[in-house]
């Protein structure tokens, strides 16, 4: 009897889960980079080349915010259609959710998250952004803001609001966006949070060191996916009847023999009758019965074959 058989591709599953972790960073985490970014700012106002800070406004106006950019107002209204399809937005498109991007204006911050932090993405709802002022100690003075779980920033202990009859994460209140696919966060409300604090001004270290928000951190979930492959293996009734152990093979000079001389090949008598059958404690799956094992899976004890039920077995591997 054959000691390999086939596994049933129709009775193996692959799965896809996902973990979170907690991670916090803080302003002096290594990786993460805030950008104070300004619309049209020039090195070489007639060559238009432009500054770190004009080169990061251009590329999240294009990236992210063309159909609530006034530049397309200003330059093509009929523009403001074809970007405000959901095909040019990058966070996931629900309709009871929305995803506001109606703030777009000539200063803004950005938070780039490098992904050794966020893995495959930040869970979204998780996220939360305190900056401080002062010092990174100091809690006296903390403006905090959250995410709704679709991507739209709002602070829920805001001293100002656009509007006090709706949400803090309206289209009015919303103050910015976060894209948890590529750990990007941009503050886009120009308006204060005090009356003499404004949103794009945290990270940014002011000159004379007042209304200095410059000390930050932020919590959030990342997202580590892992895979789950499922083997189910049905030994058939009276399959794999033999065995590999070197001790039942019998020899040319007498099965009784303590010393075996020449191996058979066969089983001794007492291993052929009717009534007994092996035990196995471990799978071996191959690629080819000519190469080692790639996978062993090992059991906690050994389970016995037999002539009248067929055993299934299922065992699943992480990857």
């Amino acid at each position: 009897m054959s000691k390999f058989g086939r596994i049933d591709t129709k009775e193996t599953s692959f799965e896809e889960h996902k973990l979170y972790k907690n991670q916090t960073i803080t302003s002096a985490s290594n990786g993460v980079n805030v950008v104070y970014a300004i619309k049209d700012d020039y090195e070489d106002q007639m060559a238009k080349v432009p500054t770190d800070s004009g080169s990061h406004w251009a590329f999240v106006h294009n990236m992210f915010y063309r159909s609530g950019s006034s530049k397309v107002l200003e330059s093509n209204s009929d523009e403001v259609g074809k970007f405000n399809s959901i095909y040019h937005q990058f966070n996931t498109h629900h309709d009871l959710k929305p995803f506001y991007t109606n703030k777009f204006y000539d200063n803004i911050s950005i938070f780039y998250i490098p992904q050794q932090y966020i893995g495959d993405r930040i869970k979204s709802g998780s996220f939360q952004l305190v900056a401080r002022t002062g010092s990174i100690s100091n809690l006296s003075d903390q403006i905090i803001i959250r995410d709704d779980g679709n991507g739209n920033l709002y602070s829920n202990n805001a001293e100002h609001s656009q509007s006090a009859d709706t949400s803090l994460s309206s289209k009015d209140n919303y103050i910015g966006n976060i894209f948890y696919d590529l750990g990007v966060a941009v503050l886009t409300e120009t308006a204060s949070w005090s009356g003499s604090v404004n949103y794009v001004d945290i990270g940014k270290e002011t000159t004379d060191g007042l209304d200095d928000y410059r000390y930050w951190h932020m919590d959030f979930n990342s997202t580590i996916p892992f895979y789950t492959t499922e083997y189910v293996i049905i030994i058939k009734s009276g399959q794999f009847d033999t065995t590999m152990n070197n001790s039942s093979v019998g020899s040319g000079s007498g099965y009784g023999d303590v010393v075996p001389s020449v191996k058979t090949n066969q089983l001794m008598p007492m291993l052929t009758s009717s009534g007994w059958s092996p035990y196995f404690n471990q799978l071996q799956l191959y690629r080819h019965r000519d190469e080692e094992p790639a996978l062993i899976a090992n059991f906690p004890r050994a389970v016995k074959t037999t002539s009248e039920i067929d055993l299934i077995i299922s065992f699943r591997m992480d990857h």
